[in-house]
């Protein structure tokens, strides 16, 4: 983790990330099985799910001093992409942004069927 990426207040997790785990985690699920198992990860960590947006297949849920944005990428129909896009309500992030990624990655995997990360650079 550098200076910056500590200090940011937010980030955003993608296909070719510099850090490994902060890759696209792909799934083997549907975007309806996709959407319920994030449901269910909201409530788990008590978070609010304000809107779902199926023609752009995005997510956006809101927590406790943060919110966050999940991007579905529909690869095939028993195969999907999560991308997280997480900003804390602060000038200043001290790593948490990362943390809350990596623990709704660590949760979701849980919940859903976990294939792999970053399978389609």
């Amino acid at each position: 983790m550098s200076i910056k990426s500590f200090f940011s207040p937010s980030c955003e997790t993608r296909e070719m990330h510099v850090d490994p785990a902060l890759r696209t985690h792909y799934y083997r699920n549907n975007f309806k099985q996709v959407v319920e198992g994030l449901t269910k990860l909201a409530e788990k960590n008590n978070m609010a799910v304000k809107d779902i947006n199926e023609i752009h297949k995005e997510i956006y849920l809101i927590g406790n001093g943060f919110d966050c944005i999940v991007t579905v990428s529909q690869i095939s129909p028993i195969e999907a992409g999560i991308d997280f896009k997480i900003n804390f309500f602060s000038a200043v992030g001290f790593g948490r942004p990362v943390k809350k990624a990596l623990k709704l990655f660590k949760d979701l995997a849980e919940i859903l069927n976990f294939k792999g990360i970053a399978l389609h650079p």
